[in-house]
């Protein structure tokens, strides 16, 4: 018999990709969300009628072309969550949270930590015999050694308060977990990008396209050179179906979903050439380098602090700064020892195949 599964956070981002993928393989799919007219509850809509500028989408309009049931919910409402589980599901595929660096402690800990705990103990009560979590690897923080990158065992290090919310959201799910015999699998993504993606990793291709040039930083001694962790997001869902296809194996487990790393410098020669513009390179001792990217760290904070005076959304968010002066070095092995395989390992050929589709849609 096919599985039922429900897809919460069906109208984001990796949510509609994800349904997208299960259809493939004749899967019974539930999809939940927020209705459109109730997302302003929780998300700050850019006030410019720029519709390029990067900000959280919703794509529901993208369900109405899909065979799948749709029922709007709100994960922090339990009376929501009731309509929802009058099915029996073989499979939860927890994608929803409040993915937005901009918005404040309260709604982070809302949507991302009591959302998820209400869904973990509805899960549970209705005997989901799966229950696949995304998180982020913004929960390990950046990496504290030159040597070795941060791993599965790694202890928490969030960085910004959307890495906090997602650090207790996991802690809330494995103690669900603990308590109720809830079978959690957690994957922690990279920055995720991809077709329709048009916040994150596309902050960085806008960003690049406006000030039309590839400023490139190669820092001395090599070993301080910053690395950027990203996956495109066809490997992201394709890491959930593995983990829902083997749940021996995967159940109880976390897992970094991330390509192999790429240094920073390497990364901006990349997309500038990919976009058409030209490179210049200052290469920079390691203790300028750190002095100049902590001071535009600081800028971005106070620009972001300025907009959140005005209630308005920041072109480039702070929490994107600080890939400037911290290294992000994450190991994929884990999954990849699992047997799960790559489309993308090497991050160049994943955002070759994103650069490309926004520039067929005049987005860069």
């Amino acid at each position: 018999m096919t599985d039922r599964v429900l897809v919460t956070g069906a109208c984001g981002f990796v949510g509609s990709h994800l349904i997208e993928h299960l259809l493939k393989s004749d899967a019974r799919v539930i999809a939940t969300d927020l209705e459109e007219a109730k997302r302003t509850a929780y998300y700050v809509d850019r006030k410019d009628a720029d519709t390029k500028l990067p900000e959280p989408r919703y794509y529901g309009n993208l369900l109405d072309e899909m065979d799948v049931r749709f029922i709007p919910a709100d994960i922090t409402d339990l009376d929501s969550l009731e309509r929802v589980f009058q099915y029996e599901y073989d499979t939860v595929f927890h994608t929803a949270s409040l993915y937005d660096y901009f918005a404040g402690w309260d709604r982070l800990y809302k949507v991302n930590v009591e959302g998820a705990r209400n869904m973990g103990e509805i899960a549970a009560e209705n005997g989901v015999d799966h229950f696949i979590h995304w998180s982020t690897l913004g929960v390990c923080g950046s990496s504290d050694t030159k040597s070795q990158p941060l791993t599965e065992e790694t202890g928490y290090a969030p960085h910004n308060r959307y890495g906090r919310s997602k650090m207790k959201q996991e802690q809330a799910l494995f103690e669900i977990s603990d308590r109720q015999n809830l079978p959690v699998t957690v994957l922690r993504p990279a920055p995720i990008y991809g077709p329709r993606n048009r916040y994150g990793v596309y902050h960085l291709l806008y960003l690049y396209r406006k000030v039309g040039t590839g400023l490139v930083f190669p820092v001395y001694p090599r070993h301080h050179q910053p690395r950027f962790p990203s996956v495109h997001v066809s490997d992201v869902v394709r890491a959930a179906l593995f983990a829902r296809d083997n749940p021996a194996q995967t159940r109880g487990e976390i897992y970094h979903v991330t390509s192999d790393p790429i240094r920073q410098d390497e990364l901006v020669t990349f997309i500038a050439r990919s976009l058409g513009l030209p490179v210049k390179r200052v290469p920079l001792p390691w203790p300028i380098y750190k002095r100049i990217a902590g001071r535009l760290v600081k800028l971005a904070e106070r620009l972001e602090q300025r907009a959140r005076t005005n209630d308005k959304r920041p072109k480039f968010p702070a929490s994107m700064a600080q890939y400037l002066e911290s290294d992000f070095w994450f190991s994929n092995e884990k999954l990849k020892s699992a047997g799960f395989e790559y489309n993308y390992e090497d991050p160049k050929d994943g955002l070759w195949n994103y650069i490309t589709w926004c520039k067929r849609r005049g987005m860069l």
